[in-house]
């Protein structure tokens, strides 16, 4: 498995059409699975949050294949937890969850090639290739905290991983789901479960490059439909955000 990271200040440069490909996985993440019902544009799942301050990561099978992703946005400008999920927020003392060096993480989907077992170990082994792409990234560009909402499900993955997670507010019914908001400090403990996850669930080692090409905002825009003015953000019931 390869993660590619495609990052606003620099990093692997995305083909033309891994953006698009990893927003039509979000959208058969969430609406086809989950039954979210999300605003699709020609078929891909973006809201405002997707632009040119946003963090990507695609995990890619050997073959190629698009298999899981998430992003990431600076708690500086808004983000899915001050702007959709007020009332998670409100129960929260703000410098907990926004500032300098706190990253929010979101659009979390993963959907295996392979058949997934009762114990989800597919996933698993996707999810945690993620993470540990998640806490790599983490520290190159000096986050010192990634804060998200998820649900309790994802919460409990967490813990049984071995992260040292917080619960800020929740839970709350939102649509089908009991979502929390907490966040993961990337300190040394975390770091190492997430290289103990990483490294369990692996079938082979996962490539985790830190790339630094620059990429121009206008490249990473060029392959996504535009976002209608009055699009609303709405809730993902993704296992984060």
């Amino acid at each position: 498995m390869r993660i590619l990271v495609n990052r606003p200040t620099g990093g692997e440069r995305f083909g033309d059409g891994l953006l698009d490909a990893m927003f039509r996985l979000r959208a058969r993440y969430f609406n086809d699975m989950r039954g979210w019902g999300l605003p699709l544009e020609g078929g891909c799942e973006i809201d405002r949050f997707d632009g040119a301050g946003t963090l990507y990561a695609a995990a890619l099978e050997e073959d190629g294949t698009l298999v899981g992703c998430f992003r990431l946005l600076p708690t500086e400008q808004p983000h899915l937890l001050d702007s959709c999920f007020p009332e998670l927020l409100a129960a929260t003392a703000d410098t907990m969850m926004r500032g300098p060096g706190l990253w929010e993480i979101s659009r979390l989907a993963v959907i295996p090639t392979e058949p997934d077992t009762p114990f989800r170990t597919e996933t698993v082994r996707i999810t945690a290739a993620l993470l540990g792409c998640l806490f790599a990234v983490c520290e190159e560009i000096r986050i010192s905290r990634v804060t998200c909402v998820t649900d309790v499900q994802f919460e409990r993955l967490l813990h049984v991983l071995g992260f040292d997670c917080h619960r800020t507010a929740g839970p709350l019914r939102i649509g089908v789901e009991d979502c929390v908001a907490g966040y993961l400090d990337t300190n040394a403990e975390n770091h190492a479960a997430a290289r103990r996850a990483a490294k369990k669930w692996a079938r082979r080692p996962v490539e985790t490059p830190l790339p630094t090409a620059p990429i121009p905002a206008a490249k990473m825009l060029a392959t996504r439909p535009p976002v209608p003015a009055n699009a609303a953000a709405a809730p993902s019931q993704n296992v984060i955000g």
